[in-house]
C-alpha cells in the first residue's frame, strides 16, 4: 500500500542532542554578545579618552562587531546542520570566507585611514612650504633693497673720487676699480638670489583645497618633498603598459586559441602544445621578467646603439613582457569560450553552405566574445598590478618626465614601493615624524585600484552588451 503524500513533506522532530546543542549555542551567543558589547563600549570610551583618531575608532569598532556577528553566524550554521560532517565542512567554508572578508575589510580600513591622514596633513605641509617660500621672497626684497642702497652709496663715492682725481689716468683707474671690484660681485649675488626667488614663486600653492591637492597629485611629477610629489609619470606608464599588453595579448591569444580549437590536427605535438600553454598560465611572473630582460632589452640595446633616443629599457619592452605574461590566460579563456559555442549552430551554418572561416567569423567569435572579454579582464588586471617583471626589465622607481614607448618608464606599483621605502618626514616645530611618504603610497594605491576597477568596469560593460546581442 502506498504511503500518503503528506508524510513525505513532514519535518522530523529534532533529537535531544540537537535541542541541547541549539540551546547551548543560543546561551553562548547571548553571553558572548553581552560580553563583546560591554568590551566594545569600554574600549571606545578608553580610546576616546586617549584621543584616538576617529578612523581608528571606527575600524576598531567595526572589527569587533564583525567578529561578534561572525561567531554568532558560525554557531547558527553549526546548530542548523544535521550531521557532524556537514557541520565541519560548513564551519570550514564559513571560516575561509570570513577571514578573507575580514582581511579585505582591514585592508580597506587601513587604506582609508592613511588616505584621510594624507588629506589632513598635506595642506599643513603646503602651508609651511608656502611660508618658507614667502620668507625667501621677503628676504630677497630686503637684500635687493640693501644692495640697491649700497650700490647707490658706492656710485656716490665713485663720483666723489672722480671729482678728486686730477688726471684722466686716475679717473680711469677709479672706474675700473669700481666696475670689476664691487659692481660685478653685487650683480652676481642679485642674480643668484633672483634664481632662488623664481623657484620660490613657482612653488607657491595658494589653493590648499582637497580637490586642488588631488589634482596636483595626479598631474605632476615626483619630488623630493612629499607634499609636492605627483604620480603622473607612473600613472601614464601603467596605462601605457595596459594598452600595449592588450594590443599584443588579445589578437595573438585569440588567434592562437582559434588555431588550437578549429584548425589543429590531433596528435602528440598538439597535446604537447596544449599542455605547455596550460603550464605557462601558472609560471611565476619573475620568469617572464627574466625572459623580457634577455630578449627585449638585448634587441632594444642594438637599436639604442644606432638611435640613442631609444632607451634600451623602455616602455615598449615592458609592455611586450607583460603581453607574454598574460597571453596564456587569454588563450585558455578563449579556448573555453569557443568550446562553449553550441555545435548545432556550426552545423546549421555548414548546412546553409557557409565556409569554415565564415562560420568562425560570423558565429563562433560573436558567441565567444563574452568569454574572450572575461579573459581580457583577468589578464589586464594582472598586467597593471605587476611589479616583478618590470624590475627585471629595468623599470625605474623615479621618473620625472612623461613616458613614451621609446623612453625610460616607471609604473604605479614601483612608485608605491619607492615611497613605502622612504623614512618619515620631520616637520618644523613638531618632534613627531610623519609618514607622509607612506600616506602618498596609500593614495597612489587607491588610484591604482580605481584604474583597475575602471578598466574592469569598461570590459564588463562590453561583455554584458555582447551577451545581450547573442541570439540563438
Amino acid at each position: 500500500m502506498s504511503q500518503p503524500l503528506t508524510k513525505t513533506w513532514m519535518i522530523p522532530h529534532p533529537t535531544l542532542g540537537q535541542m541541547l546543542l541549539g540551546a547551548l549555542a543560543r546561551s553562548f551567543g547571548w553571553a558572548l554578545g553581552l560580553s563583546v558589547l560591554t568590551f566594545v563600549i569600554h574600549s571606545l570610551w578608553a580610546a576616546y579618552r586617549l584621543a584616538w583618531n576617529p578612523v581608528d575608532l571606527f575600524g576598531f569598532a567595526g572589527t569587533i562587531f564583525l567578529v561578534f556577528w561572525g561567531l554568532l553566524f558560525a554557531l547558527f550554521l553549526i546548530g542548523s546542520s544535521r550531521s557532524w560532517s556537514d557541520r565541519v565542512f560548513t564551519l570550514a567554508g564559513f571560516l575561509a570566507t570570513f577571514f578573507g572578508l575580514a582581511i579585505l575589510a582591514v585592508f580597506f580600513a587601513q587604506l582609508t585611514a592613511e588616505v584621510v591622514q594624507w588629506a589632513r596633513h598635506t595642506p599643513a605641509l603646503i602651508d609651511l612650504e608656502n611660508k618658507r617660500n614667502q620668507q625667501i621672497i621677503e628676504d630677497f626684497k630686503k637684500i635687493k633693497a640693501t644692495k640697491a642702497t649700497a650700490l647707490a652709496r658706492l656710485l656716490t663715492e665713485r663720483d666723489e673720487e672722480l671729482k678728486k682725481a686730477a688726471t684722466d689716468e686716475e679717473k680711469k683707474e677709479i672706474r675700473e676699480l669700481f666696475k670689476f671690484g664691487i659692481e660685478d660681485a653685487e650683480r652676481n649675488l642679485v642674480k643668484i638670489e633672483g634664481q632662488k626667488v623664481d623657484i620660490a614663486e613657482s612653488s607657491m600653492r595658494p589653493d590648499r583645497s582637497l580637490g586642488s591637492i588631488l589634482f596636483y597629485f595626479l598631474s605632476n611629477n615626483p619630488s623630493d618633498k612629499p607634499q609636492d610629489a605627483g604620480i603622473l609619470p607612473a600613472l601614464a606608464g601603467s596605462i601605457w603598459l595596459g594598452l600595449i599588453t592588450i594590443v599584443l595579448a588579445v589578437p595573438v591569444g585569440v588567434g592562437a586559441a582559434l588555431y588550437l580549437e578549429e584548425y589543429r590536427q590531433e596528435g602528440r605535438l598538439a597535446r604537447l602544445i596544449q599542455i605547455n600553454i596550460n603550464n605557462l598560465a601558472g609560471v611565476p611572473s619573475v620568469v617572464y621578467g627574466i625572459l623580457g630582460g634577455f630578449v627585449f632589452v638585448y634587441l632594444f640595446q642594438h637599436l639604442h646603439d644606432s638611435y640613442p633616443r631609444i632607451a634600451a629599457r623602455n616602455l615598449l619592452g615592458g609592455g611586450l613582457t607583460l603581453g607574454l605574461l598574460t597571453m596564456p590566460v587569454v588563450i585558455v579563456s578563449t579556448q573555453e569560450a569557443i568550446r562553449a559555442v553550441p555545435l548545432s549552430l556550426r552545423q546549421g551554418a555548414y548546412a546553409l553552405g557557409a565556409t569554415k572561416w565564415q562560420v568562425i567569423w560570423n558565429i563562433v567569435l560573436p558567441m565567444a566574445r563574452p568569454g574572450i572579454l572575461t579573459g581580457t579582464i583577468l589578464s589586464l588586471s594582472r598586467a597593471v598590478g605587476e611589479a616583478a617583471p618590470l624590475v627585471f626589465m629595468g623599470a625605474k622607481t623615479f621618473v620625472d618626465q612623461f613616458p613614451y614607448p621609446h623612453t625610460p618608464f616607471t609604473a604605479l606599483p614601483l612608485q608605491i614601493f619607492n615611497w613605502c621605502d622612504r623614512p618619515p618626514v620631520l616637520v618644523a616645530g613638531d618632534d613627531t615624524p610623519l609618514d607622509m611618504w607612506k600616506y602618498n603610497a596609500a593614495v597612489a594605491s587607491a588610484v591604482l585600484l580605481i584604474v583597475l576597477l575602471s578598466l574592469n568596469g569598461i570590459a564588463i560593460v562590453m561583455r554584458n552588451r555582447a551577451q545581450k546581442k547573442m541570439r540563438y
